[in-house]
């Protein structure tokens, strides 16, 4: 950061995470964002053997996000996608060999995590039936499922949740 002119630096803001960037990077003339983002691929942030690699444009680390109208939106990544196959495991089968009580606190921490990673109640909503969605496929009850929406409304105060509940309700 110390060799970037202060001009530059009023056009991005960047934060690391360990290994990882995230940047954002405006893109306005008469600014010349191209020769910054060709500069900053080829600076020195990182020694060998590290690299600088390009990843997803709407995943930093264990959130998803996007931008409209200048306004950031974020919330829990979730590679397995509502409706489609799934493609990871991270859960125990309702049908596994372990007490009622760990399969319910696996649930409300997943559920935790995705109320605090939500920028808001709308990415919320989505954000919740689908890892709810994931432990659907895993055959945990409805009512279970329902009983930990109506857990997370009464412990965040967010009516989010029991939308989110109505949802849980169809299915």
């Amino acid at each position: 950061m110390t060799t970037i002119s202060a001009h530059d630096k009023q056009h991005f803001c960047a934060a690391r995470f360990m290994d990882d960037i995230l940047m954002f990077v405006r893109k306005a003339a008469p600014w010349d964002h191209e020769r910054f983002l060709a500069d900053f691929t080829r600076s020195e942030c990182y020694h060998p053997p590290l690299t600088l690699v390009d990843a997803k444009d709407d995943t930093f680390l264990e959130t998803t996000f996007s931008i409209r109208g200048g306004e950031i939106r974020h919330w829990l990544k979730n590679d397995n996608e509502l409706g489609k196959p799934t493609k990871v495991w991270r859960y125990q089968h309702w049908a596994s060999c372990c007490s009622f009580e760990q399969r319910r606190a696996t649930l409300s921490a997943c559920l935790k995590k995705v109320h605090g990673m939500s920028s808001d109640s709308e990415v919320l909503v989505q954000s919740a039936i689908q890892k709810l969605d994931e432990f659907r496929r895993l055959a945990y009850p409805r009512s279970v499922l329902r009983g930990a929406c109506t857990y997370m409304a009464g412990c965040t105060a967010c009516y989010a949740w029991i939308r989110v509940r109505h949802v849980v309700d169809t299915w």
